[in-house]
């Protein structure tokens, strides 16, 4: 057995179970989030500078927003169980996982110790583009092909960052995939405003 083969089984089992036809899985919901906005910055044809969240949801989004060099601007937005990061097609499902969910766009997954799939850290992007499917999994692996030594794969390396879900953590989200029970989504209501984290007036 080799050293992803729990990883190519977790993101088999993820795209049969939400409908999605291609999963790359990532450390956390905010790192697919902010993969998912590099992607667009450096593969696609987005130009935007800001792009629009809600003003209740967890701040490591509007973190990551600002870290893959956008503005940020906050809405008042009453979602639930997921939202769409304006101007983008990434969806924020952190709270909103459950059977057959993938309808569009890039939609990321949280598998937080307090979600759905409790593995205790790690993240999924779940998306429709066998390219960018290629793109996205090695930017989470440094920017290589984590199949083959870096030696092998010199040549391809493409700019990356180390957001890759491990092994063990892909194996125990096979598991808990297996026991998952439906749960109630989540909302803004469990968030307070971070809107006034970031505003520059009051700093």
């Amino acid at each position: 057995m080799n050293n992803h083969f729990f990883i190519d089984l977790f993101e088999q089992r993820l795209g049969e179970f939400t409908g999605s036809p291609y999963v790359v899985l990532t450390d956390s919901c905010t790192n697919a989030i902010f993969l998912s906005l590099m992607y667009l910055k450096n593969y696609k044809s987005f130009t935007e500078t800001e792009v629009t969240i809600p003003k209740q949801t967890y701040i490591g989004v509007a973190q990551s927003i600002i870290n893959a060099g956008l503005k940020v601007k906050f809405e008042d937005e009453k979602w639930v169980g997921s939202y769409r990061i304006e101007k983008t097609p990434i969806i924020d499902a952190a709270v909103g996982f459950k059977k057959d969910m993938y309808k569009e766009g890039m939609v990321c997954l949280s598998f937080q110790q307090k979600k759905s799939i409790p593995i205790g850290k790690g993240g999924a992007i779940l998306l429709d583009s066998e390219e960018s499917y290629c793109k996205l999994k090695r930017m989470s692996w440094d920017g290589r092909d984590a199949s083959k030594s870096v030696k092998e794969d010199i040549s391809n390396i493409i700019h990356g960052y180390h957001m890759n879900m491990i092994p063990d953590d892909a194996a125990k989200g096979v598991l808990k995939l297996n026991q998952y029970v439906e749960t109630k989504f989540g909302s803004y209501a469990d968030y307070p405003d971070i809107s006034i984290c970031f505003d520059e007036s009051k700093r």
